[in-house]
């Protein structure tokens, strides 16, 4: 009573009997400070409301009374700050907010008015005006900053202070967070755009005009601190860049708005067909923007990780959109997903099969994808259940996939480097320090793992899912990877085999060996018909004894029937020409007829191959291999007529060779008589 009457000594004086009798109830405290305020003792008031804010239950009114104090002694940041901490407590009445716009550098901001008229505001240190509803203060401040963007010479400045005061004051002011954000960015004030239209774009994802401000705001911000009044961002600005493009290349909203102002500007139609090539510049011209090697809380290079949330809006935009709580169902990438906190949601969705019908393809005929259950071909019709050379909406929002990404794009070794590791960097470092060898995921009790990974959210045993379709991915890449090892223009066989090898290691742990074995001897067979066309036997021979080499028993016949006839061509042909090398003719003849005997072509050409070797042999005085060579003759056209008996032309030749076998046997004797 004293105090509001103005008895400033009486009143300190009993707020001082209060504080020794209590010296740890904050209340005297805080009475003190604003005795000592209106007496003018700034410095004093300062440091009493300092010590109540201190205490265990300080005064609810000691922030704002304390931001008071400083603002009239001058100290406008220390009052902002405490205005700002008073807001968050929600202890900050309109009075406060009021004078946190003043402090924000607001000039000429008008005081309410019911006729509509507004006078200038008062400086800081007097009294804030008339308290009137935070939403009417708001649309007071940004109609002053619509005024300094008004004219030929917009004060972008001055109307990024203004609007940044509307923001604070009224955060949920409507659809104005597009216009907040594009006038802070402009006046100089990025940092606070990019919070205003991040806030903004997680009440309403589907306002394409938030999300477009806010995909620019962040592609053209360097990596910064977070806010020192605000939490950290959930994820590296890169990814939250990346996350609001791939969100508006599929937004059809968007698109509408960039074809009807085209139209408008170029006076014609712009047809909807030309969207895709829209769509594919905007994306290449995002790419091109985004930096090299992204910031440090990067897990991929910021192309990569544009390419994986562009294609899994696309799956996402034809499986119908996400459905959720705002406007039209989005069609955005995981990284969005996870920075909505929609990540349980969306795995539910996943689960349950919504969006499981989307699929690039039907089944590759070399049918190394295959069901994620229990081996069988039918599958169960979940998104999980689906072929990982095809992918539902499960793998693409997920870690797999960037080897998916990579996989398709033709590049099966980077597709390997990428599911190499598929843990977040905690559990990366945790395994690396134990020597654990188990499957490059994350572990079951990882807080990371559903928002890497939000198409497995929604299984209940999603760790030993994602484990089990990352194997099946390395199979498809491996058996892809030992292909190109034999069709590229110098073939690594012993690559491709070993490519075969593992990727049968992992078919059995599938239950797809048979399936597997299937696979390569069709595109061994595929690649040897290449090479066999083009003329290049010896890569047409290579390939197929790579994948004999490796398969089992049960497929072998299908590779050799043709290996057989390869190898009769190859020693054909060396045979045949000028100066030819019957050693190694013979060698690929005797081969041919070893792996097919019914071969009638390569047992007669054996044949007549070892009759002109012995030839050669006697002519070099080699007495010894002419009969050597003659007797394998004999005995090569001796098998043959067991196949193909009474045939004219290999009895012919086999009593032809067998009469010089006994000159040449007499000549013999008679030499070592």
């Amino acid at each position: 009573m004293q105090l509001a009457a103005g008895e400033f000594g009486g009143a300190l004086a009993e707020f001082r009997l209060a504080h020794d009798t209590a010296p740890d109830d904050s209340a005297p405290l805080f009475w003190l400070g604003c005795a000592l305020a209106r007496q003018g003792e700034l410095d004093a008031a300062e440091a009493h409301f300092t010590r109540c804010l201190a205490g265990a239950a300080p005064h609810p009114r000691a922030l704002v009374q304390r931001a008071y104090a400083r603002v009239a002694a001058g100290n406008r940041d220390g009052a902002r700050a405490d205005l700002r901490a008073a807001e968050r407590d929600g202890v900050l009445d309109d009075e406060g907010r009021w004078v946190a716009a003043v402090l924000s550098g607001v000039r000429g901001a008008p005081e309410p008015d019911v006729q509509g008229t507004s006078e200038p505001e008062p400086e800081p240190q007097s009294t804030p005006g008339p308290a009137c509803g935070a939403p009417r203060i708001a649309a007071l401040l940004r109609k002053a900053g619509l005024a300094a963007l008004d004219g030929p010479d917009p004060d972008w400045p001055r109307a990024a202070v203004l609007f940044g005061a509307a923001w604070d004051i009224a955060p949920d002011a409507g659809g104005h967070a597009a216009l907040y954000g594009v006038a802070l960015a402009a006046g100089g004030r990025r940092t606070h755009a990019v919070d205003v239209l991040d806030t903004a774009a997680r009440r309403d994802p589907s306002d394409h005009r938030v999300t477009h401000a806010l995909a620019i705001a962040l592609l053209n911000s360097p990596a910064r601190e977070p806010r020192a009044d605000g939490p950290p961002p959930a994820a590296p600005p890169c990814e939250r860049a990346v996350a609001a493009w791939g969100t508006l290349l599929y937004d059809v909203s968007f698109w509408d708005r960039v074809r009807l102002t085209a139209g408008r500007r170029y006076g014609v139609d712009v047809a909807a067909d030309l969207v895709p090539d829209l769509r594919a510049g905007l994306r290449d011209r995002v790419a091109r923007h985004l930096p090299d090697e992204g910031d440090r809380g990067s897990r991929v290079p910021p192309d990569v990780l544009l390419q994986r949330e562009a294609d899994a809006a696309r799956l996402l935009d034809e499986a119908g959109g996400f459905p959720g709580p705002w406007g039209a169902p989005l069609r955005c990438g995981p990284l969005a997903i996870a920075a909505l906190g929609r990540v349980r949601e969306f795995g539910v969705f996943t689960a349950t099969g919504s969006g499981a019908a989307i699929t690039t393809g039907a089944d590759a005929e070399t049918g190394t994808g295959t069901g994620t259950g229990t081996g069988t071909e039918t599958g169960t019709g979940t998104a999980a259940d689906t072929d990982l050379a095809h992918p539902t909406l499960v793998h693409p929002f997920s870690e797999l996939g960037f080897a998916q990404l990579q996989l398709t794009a033709g590049l099966p070794g980077d597709a390997l480097a990428a599911l190499a590791e598929l843990r977040c960097r905690d559990c990366r470092a945790r395994a690396r320090a134990a020597g654990s060898a188990a499957a490059p995921v994350c572990e079951p009790d990882c807080a990371r793992f559903d928002a890497l990974n939000p198409g497995y959210a929604g299984l209940p045993d999603r760790h030993r899912r994602l484990a089990r379709d990352a194997r099946e991915l390395a199979l498809h890449a491996r058996v892809t990877l030992g292909r190109d090892h034999l069709t590229a223009d110098r073939p690594d066989f012993d690559a491709a085999a070993a490519c075969w090898r593992r990727a049968l290691v992992h078919s059995r742990r599938l239950e797809r060996y048979r399936h597997t074995q299937a696979a390569v001897v069709g595109l061994a067979l595929a690649a040897a018909k290449d090479a066999y066309r083009a003329g290049r036997l010896t890569r047409a021979a290579g390939t197929l004894e790579t994948a004999r080499s490796v398969i089992g028993a049960n497929e072998r016949p299908r590779l050799d029937g043709q290996l057989a006839r390869v190898l009769a061509d190859r020693g054909i042909r060396e045979a045949n020409r000028e100066d030819p090398d019957l050693e190694t003719s013979a060698r690929d003849l005797r081969r041919s007829v070893a792996i097919a005997p019914r071969l009638r072509r390569a047992q007669l050409s054996l044949g007549i191959v070892l009759h002109g070797l012995a030839l050669r042999r006697w002519g070099s005085g080699s007495l010894s291999g002419a009969r050597t060579a003659l007797e394998e003759a004999v005995g090569q056209l001796t098998a043959a007529l067991a196949h193909f008996p009474d045939d004219p032309e290999v009895t012919e030749q086999r009593n032809r060779i067998q009469g010089e076998l006994d000159f040449v046997r007499a000549q013999f004797d008679e030499s070592w008589r």
